[in-house]
C-alpha cells in the first residue's frame, strides 16, 4: 500500500498552492491508499479538496496554526489530535507536527514519543526540512514542507545572526552618520545539506540501504526524474532547504518501508529512494 506524507502547507498566509508539477504527479487516482496530513494543512479549502482527490481516506494532527477541528467528507467538525497511530501491515506509524516537543525537533524528545506511541515508524513536521534516519531500530521521517513556505524559525535565526553582526561593530562606527543605522535585510538562505546529524542514527543506519533513483513506476508510467547519485552508502537524508517544496511516499509491502522523498528543485522533481526493514 502507499501512504503519502504531507505537511506545513500554509495556505494561504505563507504560500499560494503546492507546485503544479506535484499536483499533476499526485493526480493518479486510487494509486495512493491513504494521506496524512501533519499540521498547517487545514485553512485552505481548495488544498484539502486537491487531497481528497488523492484519497478519501485522511488522516489529521493539529499544527501549532491550526484549528481544533476540520470539517471532512465525514465528519463536518472532526477534531483534530495532537498525535495519532495508523497501522499499515505490521508497521505501526505514529504521526504529529511536533511543536508541542521540547526541545523541538530533538531526536531524543522524538524518540521518546515514538515510545510512548509504541510505533515502528515516526511522521514528524514543523521544521518544513525533509529529515530521513533511524534510532534505535525505530525510523523517523519528517517530510517538509509541500508548499515551501518559509517557517518562522529561519527567520528567528536570520535576526540572531544580524544581530550579532550589529553588535560587532566599533561605536566609532557607528556614531559617524549620527543616525541610527537601519537594521540588515532578512533574507532567507538555502543551506547545503548538512551531516552533523549524522551521530543520531547510531549502529542501526545497517538496517536501511538507500537505493536512490526513480520512482514514477508507483505514480506515473514513463516519466523521468532527476536524482543524486554521488553517493552509494547511506547515512541520514538531511535536507536542509528553506523553501524547497517536498513530500514523501512510503510504499509499504510486508516488513518493508520503502521511502520515496520527492523535492522540487531548479523547477525539477528530484527522487530520493530509502528502503527500511523491520526486525
Amino acid at each position: 500500500m502507499l501512504l503519502l506524507a504531507l505537511s506545513d502547507a500554509h495556505i494561504p498566509e505563507r504560500a499560494i498552492d503546492v507546485p503544479l508539477k506535484f499536483r499533476k504527479l499526485l493526480n493518479v487516482p486510487n494509486k495512493i491508499q491513504q494521506v496524512t496530513l501533519l499540521g498547517n494543512c487545514t485553512k485552505s479549502a481548495s488544498f484539502l479538496k486537491f487531497v481528497n482527490t488523492i484519497s478519501e481516506n485522511i488522516v489529521f494532527v493539529r499544527g501549532e496554526f491550526d484549528p481544533a477541528t476540520v470539517s471532512t467528507t465525514k465528519n463536518p467538525a472532526e477534531e483534530m489530535p495532537l498525535s495519532t497511530v495508523i497501522s499499515q501491515g505490521p508497521f505501526r506509524i505514529g504521526c504529529c507536527n511536533g511543536y508541542t516537543l521540547v526541545p523541538k525537533n530533538d531526536p531524543l524528545s522524538l524518540l521518546t514519543l515514538a515510545r510512548q506511541l509504541d510505533v515502528d515508524i515516526l511522521l514528524w513536521g514543523g521544521t518544513h526540512n525533509v529529515e530521513a534516519y533511524t534510532l534505535e531500530g525505530k525510523f523517523f521521517i519528517n517530510p517538509g514542507s509541500c508548499t515551501g513556505a518559509f517557517s518562522t524559525d529561519w527567520v528567528q535565526e536570520d535576526v540572531e545572526e544580524n544581530y550579532k553582526t550589529s553588535e560587532q561593530q566599533e561605536p566609532a562606527e557607528a556614531s559617524t552618520n549620527g543616525s541610527n543605522q537601519q537594521p540588515k535585510e532578512i533574507k532567507e538562505e538555502i543551506k547545503e545539506p548538512s551531516n552533523n546529524d549524522s551521530e543520531k542514527s547510531g549502529e542501526d543506519k545497517a538496517d536501511i540501504i538507500e537505493d536512490k533513483g526513480n520512482s514514477e513506476e508507483h505514480l506515473q508510467e514513463g516519466k523521468e526524474y532527476e536524482h543524486d547519485s554521488s553517493d552509494d552508502e547511506f547515512d541520514d537524508i538531511d535536507i536542509n532547504g528553506g523553501g524547497i517544496p517536498s513530500f514523501c511516499l512510503l510504499d509499504i509491502q510486508d516488513i518493508t518501508c520503502t521511502l520515496y522523498i520527492y523535492t522540487y528543485v531548479d523547477n525539477e522533481i528530484k527522487v530520493d529512494k530509502v528502503v527500511y526493514r523491520k526486525d
